[in-house]
């Protein structure tokens, strides 16, 4: 269930649109699992840290509007950025590329508006959830329960008896066997070493003479000579594949 931020360095702004979002989500029968305001950008950028669930993040269009969307997306890159203009204008001067929003909504904008980018979220929220659902490993650690998508982990390794997740921009440690997430992982994860897997979707090149793997965060991996033919029958044709 998603779970939805505002912010705004006016409060009361904040506010109001939390009351449209309500209003919206009490007529359309649906619901959301928390919903915050927050006026300073360092409390919305500490909650950010702390709250790894796909949420949706309403933020009003200023000095830290960059730097809290590039937060959001290294945090959960499943998350939505709606970003809250005062004026038309305001939206031809928004870095698209660094923002990456989901929608965009005018201050001005009555109910109908915020039904229209709602509708749009949620939508494709529901619909991600239906085709990911078993994409996603639930675990539990340091007494925090985390449910990470297998798209975002790049590299899974077992040491000392614990799991260890690596994202591109975190990694999680805790107790299961290798056994066991192999059980729920997609297929565009193989095993490189009896204690290493890896996503294929960030192979950047493989080198089988010096058995080494480049990932796209330019972090370099070593796999088994045991399985050098499975990693060759995976990547096949690929066109990601370098091979040297």
């Amino acid at each position: 269930m998603l779970s939805i931020f505002f912010y705004d360095k006016e409060q009361d702004k904040a506010d109001e649109l939390s009351k449209k979002c309500t209003h919206y989500l009490k007529n359309s029968g649906r619901d959301c699992n928390k919903k915050e305001c927050y006026s300073d950008h360092t409390d919305m950028c500490t909650m950010i840290s702390s709250f790894t669930d796909t949420s949706l993040y309403m933020l009003k269009n200023d000095s830290y509007l960059i730097m809290l969307s590039e937060h959001i997306k290294s945090i959960n890159d499943l998350s939505y950025v709606v970003v809250v203009t005062e004026s038309v204008e305001e939206i031809f001067q928004i870095n698209m590329s660094a923002v990456r929003p989901s929608g965009l909504l005018l201050e001005s904008s009555g109910e109908s508006g915020v039904e229209k980018v709602m509708n749009e979220i949620y939508a494709d929220y529901e619909r991600n959830c239906t085709q990911t659902e078993s994409l996603v490993y639930n675990f539990k650690s340091r007494g925090i329960e985390y449910s990470v998508p297998f798209c975002r982990i790049m590299l899974i390794e077992v040491r000392s008896k614990k799991i260890l997740f690596y994202t591109e921009s975190q990694q999680y440690e805790f107790y299961d066997s290798l056994e066991t997430v192999m059980k729920s992982m997609p297929e565009y994860f193989i095993k490189i070493h009896r204690s290493m897997v890896v996503n294929t979707n960030f192979i950047k090149m493989v080198n089988y003479r010096e058995r080494t793997i480049l990932m796209d965060d330019g972090s370099t991996v070593f796999f088994s000579r045991n399985f050098s033919a499975q990693i060759k029958n995976y990547m096949g044709s690929s066109l990601k594949e370098n091979i040297f």
